[in-house]
């Protein structure tokens, strides 16, 4: 089980990971705080920082699931659809 960390970032985006993609050494769920992730990503989230830059996380179902943030965002936004470039930032 993941550590459930405050984001301070914004969720923009998520975008399903179609079809979900294992884990390697260059390519990890970026929300593994603490512990050990070996389970297949399934989405990318684009967060906007405080200077204004959008940034890419891949994740895991189990943080997708159970992160408030990314719970409520997708009560709220709902997914959007997979595609290449990012997001604009607001």
């Amino acid at each position: 089980m993941h550590v459930v960390t405050e984001m301070k970032s914004p969720i923009l985006e998520i975008r399903p990971l179609l079809p979900a993609v294992a884990q390697t050494k260059d390519r990890v769920c970026s929300m593994t705080t603490a512990g050990h992730c070996d389970a297949l990503l399934v989405a990318e989230v684009f967060v906007q920082f405080a200077d204004g830059t959008v940034h890419q996380w891949r994740v895991c179902g189990e943080w997708l699931t159970c992160h408030p943030k990314a719970i409520d965002h997708i009560k709220v936004q709902g997914f959007a659809e997979p595609r290449s470039e990012k997001p604009a930032a607001r």
